[in-house]
């Protein structure tokens, strides 16, 4: 199966609590296997890194103990900011790569409800990854290859990898083998290194920019988890892009905006922030004095020239001050001890606490922003935030525990310039809040915006930048036609008034080698169009749109599953081949520039000699689903084509402000669809 060092990709966005690590095989019939679980003899993990995105490769191996052949769910529990981009598996010595179907994922032995195959599904979590294998003979060594796509977590030049390797309530014996392979690429200088709970690994090679070091375990216990750090100059702001040019549809590249590390005292804005804490009744206890912590911590960081106040809610909202106050001694000790009698209370909404907390902000002059601490659940409209944030205030939210509806939190964030960090029950809160709370500490650069002196990039994502903020970081996926060099424009307002930096950035012609570049923008989309699923609720337009990119590029969704079919045989040798043998529309939407417009917008399509003669239509959808317009297409010929939408509905009107869905349908049947934007 395997014919050189396997490379594991891992990026981590913001922390995250440690709640996923190694596979498991599990028998489809317990009765018919002595244990709950085929035994691991090998967890081979590799880490090929470049810049701040990573793909990760598990290669694992387990043994049929029993005396009869059996069938055994493989499943594996993603990060919830990953995606998988490919699933191998064996029979026999014939390697297989697991194809994807539009169906759900084989579920795991046991109703779910209790004993074992309850613990597994709370392991597995909801982003896990699950495939049916059948026939594993006995004493057969059934070898399972994953590969997945995140991002590094990054804060003031430090890039910080994660692999939890802690399965003890599953693990009872130690496996054979263990060996953890990094492989770090960068275009910063890497200043130091270290993996502090395995400080016996291996150097194998130390250069500026290139760094490999393993680590290699023979009768290993999975009880530790794994945390790789390594430093990178940061004194300047700049940027890195990374793109490759695909030969069949426009390229993909990812663009990585990271700040200096330290800003003069000068040039950070004043910060007008806003504690919003929950304090329902599941709050009680460690995480709502955790938060209390937190939030004392975080006052004590604050400038004599900064404002706050307090906000909590549960079903109702309560102020400490009715305006925002300066960050004095007293004031901060005052709001310490405003924090020491908060109790647990009824209700949580968290749509008040924010509609509260936007009130707090009358001016555009501070860096305006709110810490949410919530642990559950809550009416929230994202959009209706966003359109009432008159002030560009950040939402940074922080999520405690697990029964929190990311969903809604992120879409939030995503819309109003910030970002989510999650803390687990375990997550030593209060000193992880440090780390939060300095990412937003030194803002430089306000109504921040990026432009590419370059026409056919489209499909950009995300659609709204945060604030800039020393030694953090923002990144933008999205799409190009041709490649070259352009100047790229980073503007925004400062403290000295409207700042602009120019680069000169260069959009590769390779075809081949890191492939990141398309599978995180891959990522991106599908995780956007799954927000508006949960949040706003599906229609066909949003499920067809996040199925067509699942199948094109081969990574699962939540309407797609791997299944072992046992005849899609898999060469190595031939990756980038195989590649492209994955179910792709004959026939395809390849984006619209500009995005967002206003009112007129070109959509770029192909269409394969397969349709000619036939009925071919784009049909404009809302978000709800309704149809608006149709423009009939089916005049073209095969090839390229660029048609001009001129955002009128089916009786002529100019459409509103807003997201609409593009489908590309033949004969009646939806090949491809794209999500587009209507900004007035």
């Amino acid at each position: 199966m395997r014919t050189n060092t396997l490379i594991i990709y891992i990026f981590i966005l913001f922390p995250l609590s440690a709640i996923f690590a190694d596979g498991l095989l599990m028998p489809s019939d317990s009765s018919a296997y002595p244990a709950d679980f085929l035994r691991k003899k090998v967890t081979e993990v590799s880490v090929n890194i470049n810049g701040l995105t990573a793909e990760t490769i598990v290669y694992q191996e387990f043994i049929n103990e029993g005396n009869t052949t059996i069938d055994a769910v493989f499943s594996f529990p993603l990060p919830p900011d990953a995606r998988s981009t490919l699933l191998l598996y064996t029979r026999n010595d014939t390697t297989f790569r697991a194809i994807l179907k539009v169906q759900q994922q084989s579920p795991n032995p046991g109703t779910g409800d209790g004993g074992v195959a309850a613990l597994v599904n709370k392991y597995i979590g909801r982003n896990g990854i699950k495939i049916k294998l059948k026939r594993i003979a006995p004493g057969a060594i059934q070898k399972v290859e994953l590969h997945y796509i995140s991002l590094l977590s990054y804060h003031r030049g430090k890039c910080t990898y994660k692999y939890p390797l802690d399965t003890k309530d599953f693990e009872k014996h130690p496996i054979d083998h263990l060996e953890i392979n990094f492989d770090v690429h960068t275009k910063r200088n890497i200043t130091q290194f270290d993996i502090p709970a395995f400080p016996q690994f291996q150097t194998l090679q130390n250069e500026v920019n290139h760094i490999k070091l393993r680590i290699r375990k023979q009768k290993a216990y999975l009880a530790t988890n794994l945390v790789f750090n390594f430093q990178v100059d940061d004194e300047i702001l700049d940027v890195d892009l990374y793109s490759i040019n695909n030969d069949t549809t426009d390229g993909h590249f990812t663009l990585f905006v990271r700040p200096e590390n330290q800003a003069f005292s000068t040039d950070v804005f004043t910060k007008s922030i806003v504690f919003l804490l929950g304090n329902s009744s599941a709050m009680v206890g460690y995480k709502l004095e955790q938060s209390k912590a937190a939030i004392s911590q975080s006052l004590d960081m604050l400038s004599e020239n900064d404002y706050f106040n307090i906000i909590l809610f549960n079903s109702l909202v309560s102020k400490w001050q009715t305006t925002l106050i300066p960050a004095t001694s007293n004031n901060i000790n005052s709001a310490k001890d405003f924090l020491t009698g908060v109790s647990g209370q009824y209700g949580s909404r968290l749509d008040y606490g924010i509609q509260a907390s936007m009130q707090q902000f009358t001016n555009n002059d501070n860096s305006n922003s709110i810490l949410v601490f919530t642990d559950g659940r809550s009416p929230l409209d994202p959009r209706q935030i966003s359109g009432n944030n008159t002030y560009q205030t950040g939402i940074f939210c922080v999520g405690i525990g697990d029964n929190i509806d990311r969903q809604k939190l992120e879409m939030t964030s995503a819309l109003n310039y910030g970002f989510v960090t999650y803390f687990n029950e375990d997550d030593n809160l209060k000193d992880g809040m440090v780390e939060v709370f300095d990412k937003i500490s030194q803002p430089i650069l306000k109504s921040t915006q990026l432009y590419f002196d370059k026409e056919d990039i489209s499909q950009l994502i995300p659609q709204k930048y945060p604030t800039t903020f020393a030694g953090s970081y923002f990144y933008v996926a999205g799409r190009y036609r041709t490649p070259g060099s352009t100047q790229l424009t980073l503007s925004g307002d400062g403290t000295k008034g409207a700042t602009q930096y120019d680069w000169q950035v260069d959009f590769s012609t390779e075809n081949a080698g890191n492939k990141s570049p398309e599978s995180l923008w891959a990522k991106e989309m599908i995780d956007g169009y799954e927000q508006e699923i949960e949040v706003y609720g599906e229609t066909p337009a949003l499920k067809d749109s996040v199925i067509t990119l699942s199948l094109k590029y081969g990574i699962r969704c939540r309407y797609t599953a791997y299944i072992a079919d046992y005849e899609t045989e898999y060469t190595r040798i031939n990756e980038d081949k195989d590649r492209k043998i994955l179910t792709v529309p004959v026939s395809f939407i390849m984006g619209n520039y500009p995005n967002p417009f206003n009112p007129t917008t070109t959509i770029r399509l192909f269409i394969n000699s397969s349709s000619l003669g036939m009925v071919k239509l784009m049909k404009i959808y809302n978000i709800l689903g309704q149809l608006v317009a149709v423009i009939d297409i089916s005049d073209l010929f095969p090839g390229y084509h660029n048609i001009v939408f001129n955002g009128r509905d089916l009786y002529g009107n100019l459409l509103p402000s807003g997201v609409y869905f593009v489908s590309l349908q033949i004969q009646n049947q939806v090949v491809s669809t794209v999500k587009i934007n209507l900004v007035k």
